[in-house]
């Protein structure tokens, strides 16, 4: 066998079997499966729009568009004397736009929705109406609890005042018990042993209690401004009833309240 004779084993022989792998070819090979890929990605997001989606498509389409100057019923109104962008009616007190075109959705009867919502409207009402409510009460109750504790300490107030001008006139006893503080009356007591010694604290705690109305403390005043010419609030003393009248806007807080805080 001849050297210029290729031998069937030999490389030439094996490497004409496979492809060919020069680089310029490689490179042309990457871009077109490149290309494929991309147009077989590009065909699969394309996907056709079902009847429902066009009809919305086309919907909002014309609903967006305003009526042309070529349209048969523009050109009726415009021969009656409309003219674009003008209201309806012979005094233009009509509307400038269409009214809007609402779609039923859902497969509910024909006004149900529309009952839904008033139904839902009433019951925000009535949660509204019912807060207020509680909201008034609440206001209500907060003023009383103030306004008792105020008849409260004007009560106690009132009593130390009447039971210091009683004692600084001589006076023995007082008009009523609860015109004199708690712990005087007490004392009055154990002295003069009306009450005995195991007598039950709390049940006469209870006694005095009932004394702090403010009934009770508007008789405390009007003794204490009639006998004494003095004024619970003023903290004065008149020297005769004009001087008092003169000087002071009345007998009670109520009298009062541009003056106290």
């Amino acid at each position: 066998m001849s050297d210029s004779e290729d031998d069937y084993m030999s490389f030439k022989v094996l490497a004409g079997g496979q492809d060919d792998m020069r680089p310029g070819l490689l490179v042309n090979r990457e871009k077109r499966k490149h290309e494929m890929f991309k147009k077989k990605l590009e065909s699969s997001n394309k996907r056709q729009k079902t009847l429902n989606e066009l009809e919305q498509e086309n919907r909002e389409k014309g609903l967006n568009t305003a009526i042309s100057s070529d349209n048969k019923g523009f050109r009726m109104l415009e021969k009656m004397g409309f003219k674009s962008g003008d209201s309806l009616g012979k005094t233009r007190p009509g509307l400038k736009e269409p009214i809007d075109i609402v779609l039923k959705q859902g497969t509910s009867g024909v006004g149900r929705e529309s009952y839904i919502k008033e139904t839902y409207s009433k019951r925000q009402q009535l949660k509204i109406k019912n807060l207020q409510h509680f909201e008034t009460q609440f206001r209500l109750a907060n003023k009383e609890r103030k306004n008792l504790a105020q008849i409260r300490r004007d009560f106690f107030k009132a009593q130390k005042v009447c039971e210091e001008l009683d004692f600084r006139n001589k006076i023995k006893d007082p008009v009523q018990e609860f015109f004199w503080t708690k712990d005087t009356i007490k004392k009055r007591r154990k002295m003069e042993k009306e009450y005995p010694n195991d007598t039950d604290s709390s049940d006469e705690d209870d006694e005095f209690e009932q004394y702090v109305t403010e009934e009770n403390l508007f008789a405390i005043i009007d003794y204490i401004r009639n006998k004494y010419l003095y004024c619970l609030y003023c903290v004065i003393t008149g020297i005769d009833v004009e001087d008092l009248k003169e000087n002071c806007p009345g007998p009670y807080r109520m009298d009062h309240e541009d003056e106290i805080d």
